[in-house]
């Protein structure tokens, strides 16, 4: 999924504004000759920029008919017309953090007893105990983005909670209800996800259509600037690591008994990427400078 950066102060993205041992390539994914770049790899910070660069567009392919907006890119990057149609891209935007609490399991939230649509994976992320500063311009610019989203659709964004201005809770769903389309699709879960076989009371109705995506960033052993990505299981993932997460916008409106429409904008994950892990921020901690190292949150530190 294409994706946007976003910016520090200075103009630069805001990923070399983390300390040295935890800056990445933000730009994994982009080809440094990319003509489209410039028109979709920041998040704009005025309403202005926002509206020339996103705007929230019909999804015709989503069956549930209260989730049938998406936040779209104007420009999609790297998707030509084809024909006299373009693709339809959604937006994301890249954020950096560490693990403060998480459920990524195949069942995520799932207990027994526990209705199927409820079930979430989840990340909660914040900036560490030194690197609140830099997270804040993370969080900052994606409240920005769901205040449009609201204003776009002409409503009144929720007012923000003080205490949530130092973490971001970002979710999926994990099951997708089996309607006539999606019937004959399998499961993509895999022998040993479910060992209670809590899915067996309801798998005519509910279903994991897709996995969350979940991978590791490994350097390359002759040049760290440089790395690729490799698929990792969730239980690679854990409290205190260092991760880099695509958020998706999950825009839900509902009409109750009195016809009156009730707007939500969820924040999704598009992927989790492992960059640090707690361990070995922990060893980098002995090896480096004061002022090179911050910490996550974790019992180690």
């Amino acid at each position: 999924m294409p994706s946007s950066n976003v910016e520090a102060a200075d103009g630069t993205w805001l990923t070399y504004s983390w300390p040295a041992n935890f800056r990445f390539p933000a730009a994994l994914d982009i080809p440094a000759d990319d003509e489209m770049v410039e028109q979709f790899e920041t998040v704009p910070r005025s309403a202005n920029g926002l509206s020339d660069w996103a705007y929230v567009g019909k999804n015709h392919a989503e069956r549930d008919h209260t989730r049938g907006l998406l936040l779209l890119y104007k420009r999609p990057p790297a998707l030509p017309f084809t024909g006299a149609r373009r693709a339809l891209c959604p937006v994301g935007i890249r954020v950096q953090g560490f693990i403060e609490r998480l459920n990524l399991g195949p069942l995520g939230t799932l207990t027994s007893g526990k209705t199927p649509q409820a079930a979430l994976q989840f990340v909660v992320l914040n900036g560490g105990r030194t690197s609140g500063h830099i997270f804040r311009q993370y969080k900052a610019a994606v409240d920005g983005v769901v205040r449009y989203i609201y204003q776009s659709l002409g409503e009144t964004p929720p007012a923000a909670r003080s205490e949530d201005d130092e973490t971001l809770f970002v979710a999926r769903r994990v099951f997708t209800k089996v309607v006539a389309g999606n019937r004959n699709s399998p499961s993509a879960l895999h022998e040993g996800d479910d060992p209670r076989e809590l899915c067996r009371a309801f798998e005519t109705e509910w279903r994991v259509l897709a996995k969350a995506k979940i991978g590791e960033y490994v350097p390359h052993a002759d040049d760290p600037t440089r790395g690729s990505k490799h698929p990792c299981d969730a239980m690679s993932i854990r409290e205190g690591d260092f991760v880099d997460v695509c958020i998706g916008f999950d825009i839900v409106s509902r009409r109750d008994r009195a016809g009156e429409n009730h707007l939500q904008v969820h924040l999704s994950i598009e992927h989790v990427l492992l960059l640090v892990s707690a361990l070995e921020d922990a060893a980098l901690d002995g090896d480096a400078g004061a002022e090179d190292v911050v910490h996550g949150p974790g019992a180690d530190f």
